[in-house]
């Protein structure tokens, strides 16, 4: 049997050769969630200090002013506005996360479009396909190398979704199978973020980096410079290089295509959308312990913090590479600290925007308990392989004897327990509030829920500009 084209060949007549029509609809809303969802935090997260830093950064080596910079009157070239927007996307750690790839798809890939798509004036129709193309070219790679590269120490956005925003780029813009493959060998050279940066700025900065890297590629390659159809599943390629040999030659040497566009990914696994703003890894255990409240509240009991002796957390394999910060200090820090959202949840009753500052997190009740709380590899969740939606046993440990016992496989927003429309709608409405006056809010909230029929991407800016004015 002869071997298969180069993979980044059939990505790349993949691309070209889509349309809308064959868009099934399940994605196409899916889509349209998600972008709501990217906009939402995108606005707060755009006043977060990693935002401002990069705006500062770009302001002076931007070199023209034709995209837009959410939160903020200025524009920048489509490059550092990608950079800024994907940053504030992912500043508050608010935003969707794939389990094919373990990272955030749409704060990289979307921020990446929005840019180049106002630039061009390209439909709602248009964007909606690119980035749906984007999304779907990724995760499709990614199945060839996850989990191992996650397992390697990388932060899979920032290496998959680089990718993803040159895929995406050159369908939005039409490019031919040679520019895009040029293309997208090229942002391979550009894919990196390394996970020992969570729980600093540097983890929104790789969002940005990847946004900002893969139209960088695109711009490389239609400006004449050259790549390697294999610079994906060829010899010390990409997958090599991030996954190992064993999965490269298993590429290299398979015997059927890649099925782009069938089982389309983000319809068949989905998109775990977020509930609280902190690393998706805490969302199971603040599930369980805010429906505990709620329980004991209904039955007039209360669990009073002063009352537990000891809390201790059993996660699986990858809880201990992303809950870093064990006494976290600061909100970047506590948006990676499982102990933070544990005691935030027993003392706060609630896991919000509100609980991310300083005052909260050095709040003395929360100091105290989180000395208490520990966390560790369960032996029977390890069991379950290198997973990212993080289920959690929790036992709690009350001073006059009595345990309690927690279990939660899976937060909601993921795909087995969607949100529903009322919840993406409650979400955005609270994320922008004392940003966005009440008619606009509206007007926003009905643009995104129809984003197809949006006929110039200039009009979603407008909007947002008068959002920040008013």
């Amino acid at each position: 049997m002869s071997p298969q084209l180069p993979i980044l060949i059939q990505a790349a007549r993949f691309l070209e050769n889509m349309s809308y029509e064959q868009l099934p609809k399940d994605v196409v809303e899916l889509a349209k969630r998600a972008v709501l969802d990217y906009i939402g935090v995108a606005i707060p997260g755009s006043s977060q200090a990693v935002t401002q830093n990069l705006m500062h950064w770009a302001s002076v080596r931007s070199w023209g002013k034709s995209a837009s910079i959410i939160g903020s009157d200025l524009k920048m070239d489509i490059e550092h506005a990608a950079l800024i927007n994907a940053a504030a996307g992912h500043a508050l750690d608010f935003d969707d996360t794939s389990w094919a790839t373990i990272g955030h798809p749409t704060t990289v890939i979307l921020a990446a479009l929005l840019a180049v798509a106002e630039e061009r004036g390209s439909s709602g129709k248009e964007l909606l396909l690119a980035y749906i193309a984007g999304v779907e070219v990724a995760h499709k790679v990614a199945d060839l190398m996850m989990p191992e590269a996650s397992e390697r120490g990388w932060h899979t956005t920032g290496i998959f979704y680089t990718f993803g925003t040159a895929a995406a780029t050159c369908q939005l813009m039409g490019l031919d199978e040679e520019m895009t493959v040029r293309a997208l060998a090229l942002s391979l050279s550009r894919a990196s973020g390394i996970r020992s940066n969570f729980g600093t700025q540097s983890k929104p900065y790789h969002a940005g980096m990847a946004a900002k890297a893969g139209l960088e590629a695109v711009s490389l390659a239609q400006s004449g410079v050259t790549s390697s159809p294999m610079a994906l599943e060829g010899q010390d390629g990409f997958i090599q290089c991030f996954a190992g040999d064993t999965l490269a030659s298993k590429a290299r040497n398979a015997s059927k295509p890649i099925m782009f566009g069938e089982g389309w990914d983000i319809s068949t696994r989905g998109y775990a959308f977020k509930k609280y703003p902190n690393c998706s890894g805490n969302h199971p255990a603040c599930d369980v312990l805010l429906e505990l409240l709620e329980d004991n509240q209904l039955e007039n009991k209360n669990i009073d913090w002063e009352d537990i002796k000891s809390i201790h957390c059993g996660v699986s394999l990858l809880g201990p590479k992303e809950l870093v910060s064990h006494q976290p200090k600061t909100p970047v820090e506590a948006r990676f600290s499982l102990e933070f959202s544990v005691a935030a949840a027993l003392i706060y009753g609630q896991i919000t925007l509100s609980e991310f500052t300083e005052e909260k997190i050095q709040d003395p009740r929360v100091q105290s308990l989180m000395q208490c709380i520990t966390m560790e590899v369960d032996e029977d969740l390890a069991k379950l392989g290198f997973i990212g939606t993080a289920p959690i046993k929790i036992w709690i440990n009350k001073k006059d004897g009595e345990q309690l016992f927690l279990e939660n496989d899976l937060a909601r927003g993921n795909h087995e327990k969607p949100f529903t429309d009322e919840e993406f709608i409650e979400k955005f409405s609270k994320c922008v509030q004392g940003r966005v006056g009440e008619t606009q809010l509206n007007k926003l909230i009905d643009m995104l829920f129809n984003l197809e029929q949006l006929g110039s991407i200039t009009d979603l800016f407008k909007l947002l500009e008068l959002n920040q004015k008013g």
